[in-house]
């Protein structure tokens, strides 16, 4: 059920499940659409800042209730916190991306505009 949550989610943003991974579809589509779109996916009520700050304070709640010397648990837990934060830094870098590419494009405007 997970995977075909995230099958879904990852389809939505060009990315389809080859042999071993999710290969990028190109569709054409530059940095600041791609930031702008992940952005609204991410910033939305319920969005995927909101899941990801679930699935944090679940593992953290799920440390809680380990008993002592329940390390395996405990460095499962970690890691899967670790991977958690991973997904999102790597969701802000492709925001901050395209925030700087569109900085960047209205730079290129400004100077092409004097230049007239």
């Amino acid at each position: 059920m997970i995977r075909a949550l995230f099958d879904r989610i990852m389809a939505w943003f060009g990315y389809y499940r080859g042999e071993r991974e999710y290969q990028r579809v190109s569709n054409g589509i530059d940095a600041i659409a791609r930031g702008q779109r992940w952005e609204a996916f991410y910033s939305e009520q319920d969005g995927l800042r909101d899941m990801i700050v679930d699935i944090r304070r679940g593992y953290f709640e799920a440390v809680g209730s380990l008993k002592p010397g329940d390390d395996k648990a405990l460095q499962m837990l970690a890691t899967a916190d670790r991977i958690a934060r991973e997904i999102d830094r790597k969701v802000q870098s492709i925001i901050e991306t395209g925030h700087m590419r569109a900085s960047d494009r209205e730079h290129v405007n400004k100077i092409a505009n004097i230049r007239r």
